[in-house]
C-alpha cells in the first residue's frame, strides 16, 4: 500500500472537507446548513475516492473506464481503438502540432464567457441564462426540444431558489431597468 501523489491530494480534500464541517458547526442552525449539505457528500466521495487510490493496484495500461469506453468505440466503429500510449512518438509530433486548436478552443471559452457576461449586464439573470442556454446548446447541435428543455428547467430553478423561497431580487439587466425607470 503506497500513497501516490493522487492520494496525498485526495487526503487534502478530505481534510479540507472536515475543517469545513468542524468550521460551520459554529454557525447558527440556518448558516451551517449551505456549508454541511456541500461538504458532507464531498467528504463521502473524497474518502471512497482515498479508498480506491489504496486499493487499486499500480498496474500500467488502461483503466476499467478506458477499457469501457474503448470497448464501446471498438463497437461502434468496428476497428480497434489505440490508447495515446500505444500510438507512440509520431502521436506525440502530432499533437505538439495541434496547438492552435487548443488555442482556439480556449478563445472560444472566453468568447462564450463574454457573451454571457454581457448578455446578463444587458437582459438580466431571469433571460440572459434561458437565453444563453438555448444558445450555446443549439451552437453545438443539440436539437431544440434538449435546448428548450433545460433552458426552461434552468430558468425554473433559478427563479424558484431565489425569487420565490429566497425572496432575492435578481439583476434585472440595463435594458429593462431602463425601461422600467429604475436604476
Amino acid at each position: 500500500m503506497k500513497l501516490r501523489s493522487k492520494s496525498l491530494f485526495t487526503l487534502f480534500y478530505i481534510a479540507f472537507f472536515i475543517a469545513v464541517i468542524i468550521g460551520s458547526l459554529e454557525y447558527t442552525r440556518k448558516a451551517r446548513l449551505i456549508p454541511l449539505v456541500v461538504a458532507i457528500p464531498c467528504l463521502a466521495i473524497s474518502i471512497a475516492q482515498f479508498v480506491l487510490d489504496l486499493t487499486k493496484e499500480g498496474k500500467k495500461g488502461r483503466s476499467i473506464e478506458d477499457d469501457l469506453f474503448h470497448g464501446v468505440m471498438e463497437k461502434m466503429i468496428h476497428q480497434e481503438v489505440v490508447t495515446e500510449e500505444e500510438k507512440g512518438e509520431k502521436e506525440e509530433k502530432k499533437a505538439k502540432k495541434r496547438g492552435w486548436e487548443r488555442a482556439k478552443g480556449f478563445f472560444q471559452i472566453i468568447l462564450w464567457i463574454g457573451v454571457f457576461y454581457v448578455s446578463i449586464l444587458l437582459l438580466g439573470f431571469v433571460i440572459a441564462i434561458p437565453l444563453f442556454t438555448v444558445l450555446y446548446m443549439r451552437f453545438h447541435q443539440e436539437r431544440w426540444v434538449l435546448s428548450a428543455a433545460c433552458a426552461a428547467g434552468l430558468w425554473l430553478t433559478i427563479y424558484i431558489s431565489f425569487s420565490v423561497i429566497a425572496k432575492i431580487s435578481l439583476y434585472q439587466g440595463l435594458i429593462f431597468g431602463l425601461l422600467s425607470g429604475g436604476e
